[in-house]
């Protein structure tokens, strides 16, 4: 366990075995503990083994806070609330909260982009019962055993994401908003994947995380930052530099089929990160960066929006 403050910390969920890839956070409350993003269920193992070797079992968790409902930060949550943690309350957002009571949809669109990869890469997405679920717009302010939390819309990486700002411990605990940095590494990269990518609510959602002034944010990929203006400053030169490319490749009409120029760009952003990061987070950030997917999503945005000239 990795300890921000007393009553404040998180854990490596260890995905698949790769350290710093997913970090799931507690906060300790008068009434139990509230996880922010446990992960996936195949990360749920390690998740419940480093529960109980910080001192806190299932039967302590009474909330958890999902940022959003991609399978890397909410697929466990079903199970945990069905064979673990029955009493358990889970905020998400409202366009979120009919996936998580009912994942068909969700699943199936998932499974045409991960194929037989699927089950070994996320494993099982089990339905949170109704009665679990609590509703977010954004502007809530949650007293969750005498802790408050604000709530705040935060879209951009997806249309149902939200973002926690803990006053207890200055803490925005923010997803994948502010993208990817590994904890220790001052090497920033966007988070892009189709199909939500939205540059104007990115924009806006960067700037309601700036007028919070928190002390610090935690990124779910990964862990806590407290440069808080530079790191936002940096992701957003970052994502008009993503932008800007994959616009200007689509203008310029090349030849090549999607797939292709995918992989030229994940090439050369990867080329970008060796040369910037460390090498001790070179494998973390070429699994979990997705510049490939960053450049499907961008694409779909570009083309739903900037090239009818709506963007």
């Amino acid at each position: 366990m990795n300890r921000i403050d007393e009553t404040t910390w998180y854990v490596d969920t260890e995905y698949l075995g790769h350290e710093q890839l997913i970090a799931t956070a507690g906060l300790n409350t008068d009434d139990g503990v509230l996880l922010v993003d446990p992960g996936p269920t195949t990360a749920l193992d390690t998740l419940s083994k480093k529960l109980k070797e910080a001192g806190y079992g299932w039967d302590d968790v009474t909330g958890i806070l999902l940022t959003h409902i991609h399978l890397d930060h909410a697929g466990a949550t079903g199970t945990i609330v069905q064979h673990h943690a029955p009493d358990a309350d889970v905020y998400v957002h409202e366009r979120g909260a009919p996936h998580m009571v009912r994942p068909g949809r969700l699943l199936s669109s998932a499974r045409r982009i991960y194929g037989d990869d699927m089950d070994r890469l996320w494993g099982e997405f089990e339905a949170v019962p109704d009665d679990n679920v609590n509703v977010l717009e954004g502007g809530e302010s949650l007293d969750i055993g005498g802790r408050r939390i604000d709530v705040e819309y935060t879209p951009g990486h997806a249309q149902h994401h939200v973002s926690y700002f803990d006053g207890s411990s200055g803490t925005a605990f923010i997803g994948d908003v502010a993208g990817m940095r590994v904890h220790g590494s001052d090497y920033i990269v966007p988070v892009m994947p189709p199909p939500d990518v939205d540059l104007r609510g990115w924009a806006t959602s960067l700037e309601k995380i700036l007028a919070r002034d928190p002390e610090r944010i935690f990124l779910t990929h990964f862990g806590p930052a407290s440069d808080v203006d530079r790191h936002l400053s940096v992701l957003a030169e970052r994502i008009d530099a993503f932008a800007e490319t994959v616009r200007h490749t689509l203008d310029a009409g090349e030849q090549q089929d999607d797939a292709e120029l995918a992989a030229r760009f994940a090439d050369k952003e990867n080329a970008r990160m060796r040369s910037r990061a460390d090498e001790r987070y070179w494998e973390a950030y070429e699994r979990f960066g997705q510049p490939r997917d960053s450049w499907h999503g961008l694409a779909r945005y570009w083309r739903k929006h900037a090239l009818s000239g709506n963007g």
